[in-house]
């Protein structure tokens, strides 16, 4: 089971996140299809993780071709109920870091995450 590192992780899945409703997107994201910036498909969203703080999505796990890795928001150009899409190509998306399903992300796992597409992490800024 992921145990939370109280005080340095701000970070919950989904089904654990106790606050204020999230965009209803993110609530029935588990199972879209996740497509690259030219529309292939790259897998689907398994997971979301909510920064408790701000009451917002903050990382998408996905699953795709036998591993799991970890999508910033902030590479999420769409997301509807038809899937979500990203602004990067699938060589890209396919090369980030790999995520253990088991494990909660650390700031450290996030800010790899982030940095990896190329974006200022949240949870490492403040």
């Amino acid at each position: 089971m992921a145990q939370q590192d109280k005080g340095s992780n701000r970070l919950v899945k989904l089904d654990e996140f106790e606050g204020d409703e999230i965009e209803e997107v993110w609530q029935e994201a588990k199972g879209l299809k996740v497509r690259d910036k030219h529309g292939d498909e790259v897998g689907s969203v398994e997971d979301v993780f909510i920064y408790q703080e701000a009451q917002a999505v903050h990382l998408i796990e996905v699953a795709g071709h036998e591993r799991r890795f970890l999508l910033p928001v902030d590479a999420v150009t769409n997301a509807t109920e038809d899937g979500v899409d990203v602004e990067q190509d699938k060589e890209t998306i396919m090369a980030s870091p790999e995520h253990d399903p088991d494990d909660l992300p650390d700031p450290e796992t996030s800010r790899k995450a982030y940095e990896h597409f190329g974006y200022p992490d949240q949870l490492a800024l403040g």
